[in-house]
Formats: structure tokens, C-alpha cells, sequence
């Protein structure tokens, strides 16, 4: 037994408390999880939604101000047709030596902006002998000799009046072997025919070195942290990139320059596994590049990646207070529960008596109190059978003890009867006759309950010896309502209170008796059953004295050991038994009766026999 005991207290997995602790568990942190990892991916999208929106804008805004910009420096390369001394020049021919003034004054003059790094100039309508190139290269003007002649730039189309962007390189020389030594810079140059206006009959070309700084600018313009941009041409070349240490003029080898090139859109992006390409082509008469930004996902979900960490921290402690709470929820409620685990444990053990102590307000305190409740009325349904079956084994062996033989004592009272009739005496006959009924009700032992019915007959059996025997100084009067006369009492409960009146009470020297025995119904349902005579009563500290005894009194003790009575057929010996019967709701008690006399009323419930007295 104690085996199947530990098996079903350790429970393990099984017990309440750990599946309670799992369910909180769950039901908390799985919607914080869930809602984390939506959020998160929900952020990340709109993230890289509104990037790409921004990104977009601003690459077109970027691509205004590149092709504003290239204009400017096409305008500027235009002007020789604006500069009315080379118009007179163009018309007059090239020749002589105010026309190599009017020359280097036009070079420097475009020289004035500072974008520009270097102008080169190229005059086919040139005597023999005389210079017919111009270099302009660190405020300085440089002439070859007159033995050099350079050819035209291989970009430059005669035939149009547009201009040529040659894409970003190494600035050089011209080919003119420079005396002294200047440091080379990454330049972009506009290569542009010079024709005699309005005809198109080609006379020179001129060439335009920029530097990159204005350019550079623009793109910068782009960028935030870890950000990159890229200016390339049609094939893919690069013209400009925010990349330190690239080489410009090379063409890129990356998948998404293969795949931009290859789009018919003017814009669009392209991702890899660690960034996302935004472009926008930008195409003119004299240009067709594509504007790239490079966004790495760590810079553009670094937002969202903070805030995902904050919220991480935030879930930690939310774990932190949920573990804590669900710990001590689980303990709170559980705990009862082990406790009254306990209790059912040492009452298997057949400890009935145990002090149930779970004082919770919730269902499993109901429960616990319940629970002792119904122990107690089962410790009382005990107690209280045990004591009765005490008390009627304690009362059947003092009626067998009183017993010579009763078959032989009712033979012989019935011989005695008998003779009676023989001899004329009917009176004496019947006397016997109400002996031996009261005798064999009194000594039989196996019914312990009866109805009012048979204890008012056998009361009248034993008044009516008494009456004999006291003649004209005894009356008696019943006074018993029919709708009580079948209500159960426990067995020799009305002979021990009339008993009593005339052991204490009854005196016919001083007054002729008068006993007077009465029942009625309750409007409550219980029955009262009342004794009163005409005696001597009792002291008002008498009465007081006997009826505190009375209260005191233990069904236990007196059942256990009923010599301390006195006699077991007594007041007190009424009272345990109705008190047993009845589960203490049946009360007995005493008071004067007027002028002078005792009064003696029980009152127990109406049960039938058969019924529960519970």
C-alpha cells in the first residue's frame, strides 16, 4: 500500500504543476515569440520598402544634377563659338601671330573655371612652321615644336556639332613631351569639333580635361554609413565610384552590372546576398551612363536590427518576471492541492482524526474544507455507531446478566397465572400477564429502536404494577398525540424517566402521586416527549448540579464504563443513547414543575422507523 502511494505522489511530468508551468509558459511566450518574429519581418520589408522608395527618389534627384552639371561643362566647351574674336579668327583664317594670342586668350578664358584641369587645343588651318597646338596645363600655356604635328582625337566625328565625353582616365600630355613634370589626376574630358561657321568645314578640335571634385560631390551627396555609389557607362565601365582605391576606366566584373546593363527599364534594383543595388540610367545626346547605389543590408536593416536587440532585452525580462510569476503561480495553486495529497495520504494510513490545514479562499480551499467536513461526519458516523453498539452490548449484557432463564421465568409466571384463574383470581392473573409482557419487552435484545407505540405500552405495563401496588395513591394520565406514535426512539428511553419519579420523587405519605406523560409534533418536525409529576422536586442548585452533569456527560465513558452511573438505566443512560441515536440533535432537559414536581422533556426528530436519522 505505501508503495502505490509514492508511485502516486511522485508523478513527475505528470503532476499539475508541471503542466501548469509548461501551459503559462507557452501561453506567454509564444505569442511574445510569434510577435516578435512578425514584427520583425514586418519591419524589415517595410524597412526596405521605404529605402528603396527613398533611394529611388533621391537617384533621380542625383541624376538631375549630374546631367545639369555635364551640360554646364558642355556649354562650356561650346563658347568657342561664342567668343567673337575667334569667330573673326575662323573667318580670316588662322595666320599670323595675333591670331596665336587670340588663341591662348580663349584657352585661358575656359581655363577660368576650376572644374577644368587642362585645354587642349587643335588647329589644322596653321601656316608652316607655326604651332598648331595649344596645351593649357597648370595655368601655362605649351607649344610643341614646329615639327610636331598631332592628329585629331580618335573620338572626335567631324560631321556634328555634339560634343564627346570621354569617359573617366589618367590625364596625359597630348603627346606633346612636356619639359617640365605635372602630376597626373584622374580627369573626364569633352572632346568637341571646331568648324568655320556656318559651313562644316572642319578647322581644329578642342578637348576639355574636368576634375572629378564637383562629380565626386554629387555621388557623395548619396551616401550614408557603409553606402556606395558608382557612375558607369554603357558598357559598364566606371567613370566614378565612392569605393577607395578603385581603378576608374575599368569595367566592372560584378553579376548586377550584367543585369542592369541588360534591362530595358530606366530604373530599377538588383539583390545579392549581401546588399541591394538601386540605378538610374541617364541618358543625353553626348552621354549614357547609370547612376548605381550600393545599400548593404547591415546598414539598411540596422534599424531594424536595433530595435529586434531591444526587443530581445525587452522579451528577456519579460521571461525573467514570466518565469517568476509562473513559478509562483503554479506553486501557489499546487500547493494546496500536495498538502491535501498529504492528508488523504496519512488517512489511508487510518490516522481519520488528522487536523485538515488548507486555508486557501479559492476552489481547492472549498474543496480541502469539504473534504475535512466529510471526514469529520465520517469520524462521527463512526464514533457514534461504534459507541451506540457499545451501549446496547453494554445494556443486553446487563439485561442477561439479570436473566436466570427467561423461557423458565415466563413458563412459570404463566403457571402462576394459571393457578390464579384456578383459584377465582382473575386480577391476579392479569397482574402476572402485564409482568411478563413488561418483562419480555425489557429483556428482548434484538431491536434496539421502536416506535412511541411500544415504549407508552410498556410504560402503562410498569404504571399498572405500580398503581397495584399503590392503589388509590397513584394517577396517571397520557396525554400522547397520534402523530407521534410512530416515531422511533432508542429501546428503554420512557421507563427510565418514569423510573425515576418514583426512586426520587414519590412520597404518597405526604400527597397522593400524580404522573402525567404527554408527546406532541413540533412545528420545527421534531417530536417532544414530556414526563412530569407531583413529587418532591429539587433545589434550585440541585436541578442546576444535575442538569450541568447532565451536559458534561461523555457518550464514550458512560457507554465504556457504565458502573460509574450507578445504574445504567438512568437519566444519563436516556441521554448518551438519544444524543448517539440522533447525532447529538436529540436534547434532554429538566425544570420545576408547579407548585411543586419535576419536569423532564426530550425532544429529537420525527424519524419513522426505517429512516435515516442522519
Amino acid at each position: 500500500m505505501r508503495e502505490t502511494y509514492g508511485k502516486e505522489t511522485d508523478v513527475g511530468r505528470n503532476s499539475l504543476r508541471f503542466k501548469l508551468i509548461v501551459v503559462l509558459l507557452i501561453a506567454t511566450i509564444a505569442p511574445i515569440v510569434t510577435s516578435m518574429i512578425v514584427t520583425n519581418a514586418y519591419t524589415k520589408q517595410s524597412v526596405k520598402e521605404k529605402a528603396i522608395q527613398e533611394n529611388t527618389n533621391l537617384l533621380g534627384q542625383s541624376r538631375i544634377n549630374i546631367v545639369n552639371y555635364m551640360n554646364q561643362l558642355i556649354d562650356l566647351s561650346f563658347s568657342v563659338y561664342k567668343n567673337p574674336s575667334f569667330i573673326r579668327l575662323m573667318d580670316l583664317g588662322f595666320r599670323g601671330y595675333q591670331s596665336e594670342a587670340e588663341i591662348k586668350n580663349l584657352i585661358r578664358t575656359i581655363a577660368v573655371n576650376r572644374e577644368v584641369f587642362q585645354v587642349y587645343m587643335n588647329i589644322l588651318e596653321r601656316n608652316p612652321g607655326e604651332d598648331r597646338s595649344f596645351l593649357l596645363t597648370n595655368n601655362t600655356v605649351i607649344r610643341p615644336s614646329p615639327e610636331v604635328t598631332m592628329p585629331l582625337n580618335p573620338l572626335i566625328k567631324p560631321g556634328s556639332y555634339e560634343a564627346v565625353v570621354e569617359t573617366t582616365h589618367t590625364s596625359h600630355d597630348y603627346g606633346l613631351s612636356l619639359l617640365a613634370y605635372f602630376t597626373p589626376r584622374e580627369v573626364l574630358t569633352i572632346h568637341r569639333a571646331i568648324y568655320r561657321v556656318p559651313s562644316m568645314e572642319h578647322i581644329g578640335s578642342l578637348s576639355v580635361d574636368f576634375s572629378l571634385d564637383t562629380l565626386s560631390g554629387l555621388l557623395h551627396q548619396l551616401l550614408n554609413d557603409q553606402e556606395e555609389a558608382y557612375l558607369l557607362d554603357s558598357e559598364g565601365r566606371l567613370i566614378y565610384s565612392s569605393v577607395p582605391g578603385v581603378k576608374f576606366g575599368w569595367k566592372l566584373q560584378d553579376p548586377w552590372v550584367e543585369q542592369m546593363l541588360q534591362a530595358s527599364d530606366t530604373h530599377g534594383t538588383m539583390e545579392d546576398k549581401s546588399s541591394i543595388h538601386l540605378y538610374e540610367k541617364i541618358e543625353t545626346p553626348y552621354m549614357n551612363w547609370y547612376l548605381v547605389k550600393k545599400v548593404p543590408y547591415e546598414q539598411l536593416y540596422r534599424g531594424a536590427r536595433e530595435l529586434t536587440q531591444i526587443q530581445f532585452l525587452i522579451l528577456g525580462i519579460l521571461l525573467f518576471v514570466v518565469a517568476g510569476l509562473t513559478l509562483w503561480i503554479s506553486v501557489r495553486f499546487t500547493r494546496p492541492i500536495k498538502e491535501l495529497i498529504g492528508y488523504i495520504n496519512i488517512i489511508q494510513t487510518g490516522q481519520l482524526d488528522v487536523d485538515i490545514q488548507v486555508r486557501t479562499k479559492d476552489e481547492i480551499g472549498i474543496l480541502a474544507r469539504r473534504f475535512r467536513l466529510m471526514m469529520d461526519t465520517i469520524n462521527d458516523l463512526i464514533t457514534r455507531e461504534y459507541k451506540l453498539g457499545l451501549a446496547n452490548k453494554t445494556n443486553q449484557l446487563k439485561a442477561l446478566q439479570a436473566q436466570i432463564n427467561p423461557h423458565f421465568l415466563y413458563n412459570s409466571l404463566q403457571s402462576i397465572g394459571t393457578l390464579a384463574l384456578q383459584h377465582q383470581a382473575p386480577k391476579v392473573y392479569h397482574l402476572i400477564s402485564t409482568l411478563a409482557k413488561m418483562m419480555r419487552y425489557s429483556m428482548n435484545t434484538s431491536e434496539s429502536l421502536v416506535p412511541l407505540r411500544k415504549e407508552v405500552e410498556h410504560a402503562k405495563a410498569y404504571l399498572e404494577l405500580q398503581q397495584q401496588r399503590f392503589e388509590n395513591e397513584l394517577t396517571v394520565g397520557y396525554h400522547i398525540d397520534e402523530a407521534t406514535v410512530d416515531c422511533v426512539l432508542p429501546k428503554m428511553t420512557l421507563q427510565p424517566l418514569i423510573e425515576n419519579y418514583f426512586m426520587h420523587g414519590f412520597d404518597p405519605r405526604e400527597n397522593p402521586g400524580e404522573l402525567i406523560i404527554s408527546s406532541r409534533l413540533l412545528a420545527d418536525g421534531s417530536v417532544e416527549l414530556t414526563v412530569e409529576d407531583n413529587g418532591r422536586g429539587m433545589s434550585d442548585e440541585a436541578l442546576q448540579e444535575l442538569s450541568l452533569r447532565l451536559a458534561q456527560s461523555d457518550p464514550a465513558a458512560d457507554a465504556a464504563d457504565p458502573g460509574h452511573l450507578g445504574e445504567s438505566i438512568g437519566l444519563k443512560n436516556v441521554k448518551n443513547r438519544l444524543e448517539l441515536h440522533f447525532n447529538h440533535t436529540a436534547v434532554l432537559f429538566l425544570e420545576h414543575r408547579e407548585p411543586t414536581g419535576l419536569r423532564i422533556t426530550l425532544r429529537f426528530p420525527s424519524t419513522p422507523l426505517g429512516g435515516s436519522t442522519l
